[in-house]
């Protein structure tokens, strides 16, 4: 069976499990850890996941949990796959006459990625991720959700020089964002790139359409503490390589991570003074098995960077996978940990985060016809 079969199958077979995720997150609450999101922080989220259809639990969604805050909550993400069901509901609702910038150009980024000829197709595919940040809702707006996309393979590898594929997904995520064209922005993500040696390569960029203008960019394939010094250099990055670096070394020495991710905010003035350090237990990225991050996690707690009561959960609750027995059948329920990721500034480490995913599954009957 193809991917594309088993997304499509899932997808209908949720679809009498919960009319939002918001109520399929209630129905899978048991499986949710109420020390790390709890109370009115769960309740917020819900309220944000009742935004998006239920569909969307054919593809990984996940938390992002703050781990050195002692409120239980987190932000919320999904994934958004073109040529499915759940994309369809979005581009309806974006080409409705009252749809709201985001809602219009979140439809015309699936559109594009429809056509077999776009560039940003080619460069992007057909995935990305929306974040919800999860929040009390000020002015009765809530703030739109921010937007990711993921060039495939190594086609953003470093020294390459492909400016014309970086072009077409920052211009994508402009468009896509509201935002004017900014000509010395373009230039700074370029620059970024330019940077960038073969070993490493651009895997994410994005854009928050309620925040302060930024671009969003995650260079990955680090896998020594020198590398990321001399990239940080390279990058102009406005604050301490050499702490950055030894923080690495830290995590490096106790074979922490297999390859880490440098987030950093680009403007027209070039890459902002806060620094996103993504730890990758593994090359491949859906691990259920806390095995593999309990280097990083005893490493974290070792360095008082997140608070040990939340650390504790993580690595009890995050990983393993279970059947969920439904009206639509047996559905299976994997969580794992994606990535951890510590921000630092200047030569301060913290806050860090854990970026936890949910993915659910069920399968095809042997001889079923696919969906359409």
């Amino acid at each position: 069976m193809s991917t594309r079969e088993d997304w499509l199958y899932t997808e209908e077979r949720l679809l009498p499990v919960a009319a939002s995720m918001g109520q399929l997150l209630m129905r899978i609450r048991p499986h949710i850890s109420a020390r790390l999101i709890d109370g009115p922080e769960w309740e917020r989220l819900l309220d944000r996941a009742h935004e998006t259809p239920v569909t969307m639990a054919a593809f990984p969604f996940g938390f992002e949990i703050p781990l050195q805050d002692p409120l239980p909550k987190a932000d919320f993400g999904v994934s958004l796959v073109g040529d499915s069901r759940t994309a369809a509901h979005f581009q309806e609702r974006g080409r409705a006459g009252d749809a709201d910038p985001s809602t219009a150009g979140l439809a015309w980024l699936l559109d594009e990625t429809d056509r077999e000829d776009s560039l940003l197709r080619r460069v992007a595919g057909r995935k990305m991720m929306l974040e919800y940040d999860v929040q009390p809702v000020q002015n009765g707006a809530r703030p739109d959700p921010g937007i990711f996309l993921y060039p495939v393979d190594d086609v953003l590898a470093g020294g390459q020089q492909r400016i014309s594929e970086l072009g077409a997904v920052y211009d994508a995520l402009v468009f896509a964002g509201g935002w004017s064209p900014d000509a010395a922005e373009r230039r700074q993500v370029e620059r970024l790139y330019e940077t960038m040696t073969p070993d490493t390569l651009i895997k994410a960029v994005g854009t928050f359409p309620s925040r302060e203008r930024t671009i969003r960019t995650a260079a990955t394939g680090f896998r020594k503490a020198d590398d990321v010094v001399a990239f940080l250099d390279r990058a102009g990055w406005p604050g301490c390589p050499s702490a950055v670096g030894d923080t690495v070394s830290f995590f490096e020495e106790r074979g922490a991570f297999a390859y880490l991710g440098i987030h950093f905010d680009i403007t027209a003035d070039g890459v902002g003074p806060a620094l996103g350090l993504s730890f990758f237990a593994q090359e491949r990225e859906w691990l259920k098995d806390i095995r593999y991050w309990t280097p990083l996690i005893d490493g974290i707690g070792e360095r008082a960077y997140a608070l040990p009561g939340k650390l504790a959960e993580l690595a009890r609750w995050s990983t393993g996978s279970t059947t969920l027995l439904t009206g639509s059948g047996p559905i299976m329920l994997v969580r794992g940990i994606h990535h951890v990721k510590l921000s630092i500034t200047g030569d301060r480490v913290g806050p860090v985060k854990g970026y936890v995913f949910f993915l659910m599954m069920c399968a095809r009957p042997k001889g079923a016809a696919a969906p359409g």
